[in-house]
């Protein structure tokens, strides 16, 4: 999830008054944050605190770009102090989730997550981030449903669909797998993980000149892309096609040198090639 999907602006008619609308220096901290000038980006929040320091979204804002920087303490009283404002402000329980979510501190998040969705029963975003507590906990039938809940208030939630994707695949169901993949393509047909993904999927049913296509799309839009070329190295290999699986993880190992598995593949192809 990039930065702008965590930040909140506020477009109420009484911004006109204002000289800048929340939502206008969120983007103007994102610009700054963009060049590494976050100290810059934080202090636009501060200006808006000091003439309004009960504004929940600007609060909320500040603790996402403290929480950048791993500032985890003055972020999370960044939330708290939102939070003390309006109780019942959601993203800043989404964004105290997120943090405890990458300290892998599953309880907290999803206890944050929770309180969100209760808040917010339509917030597709706080469905998603609970989802992915359930599928680092393994919990996959709860992480299903979750996603299905995301889908039905956004059906257009390319992210959604793709890790709805990667849990059918994780439960061995490839064709539901690919169809979910299918879908983030039809919303996303340039995003290179989905197409990865969608090769991996057709890999694991033995369609490997099918897998194959994937992987020559995901070259196509990202040709420096090292498991790439190790992914269409493990579909010619399949094929028997060894000169070219060769060609393959060469270039791979050209972009990733430290790539052990390709090197291990790379050698086994040679003495393959060396035995004809």
């Amino acid at each position: 999830m990039g930065i702008t999907d965590r930040l909140f602006g506020r477009c109420d008619p009484d911004d006109r008054e204002r000289p800048e609308t929340d939502t206008e220096v969120s983007r103007k901290a994102v610009s700054l944050a963009q060049q590494g000038r976050f100290t810059e980006a934080i202090g636009c929040f501060d200006r808006v605190l000091e003439e309004d320091p009960t504004n929940v979204k600007m609060w909320n804002n500040k603790g996402v770009f403290l929480d950048l920087l791993g500032r985890d303490q003055d972020a999370l009283a960044c939330w708290e102090k939102a939070l003390e404002i309006d109780p019942e402000f959601a993203p800043a329980w989404v964004s105290r989730g997120m943090l405890h979510r990458r300290r892998n501190r599953f309880e907290e998040a999803l206890a944050c997550y929770d309180r969100a969705v209760e808040l917010n029963p339509d917030s597709a975003v706080a469905w998603y981030n609970r989802s992915g507590i359930f599928v680092a906990m393994r919990q996959l039938d709860e992480a299903v449903a979750c996603y299905e809940r995301v889908l039905s208030i956004d059906p257009h939630f390319v992210a959604a669909w793709i890790d709805l994707g990667y849990v059918h695949f994780l439960r061995h169901q490839h064709e539901e797998a690919i169809a979910c993949y299918d879908r983030a393509i039809s919303e996303d047909p340039g995003n290179v993980r989905v197409w990865s993904l969608k090769g991996g999927a057709l890999y694991a049913l033995g369609e490997y000149r099918k897998a194959l296509e994937c992987f020559d799309q995901v070259l196509s839009l990202d040709p420096r892309y090292s498991a790439g070329w190790s992914m269409k190295c493990s579909a010619l290999y399949h094929l028997g096609m060894y000169r070219h699986a060769l060609a393959c993880a060469d270039k791979a190992l050209e972009i990733n040198p430290d790539c052990e598995l390709t090197s291990q593949v790379r050698k086994m192809l040679v003495s393959l090639i060396e035995k004809w």
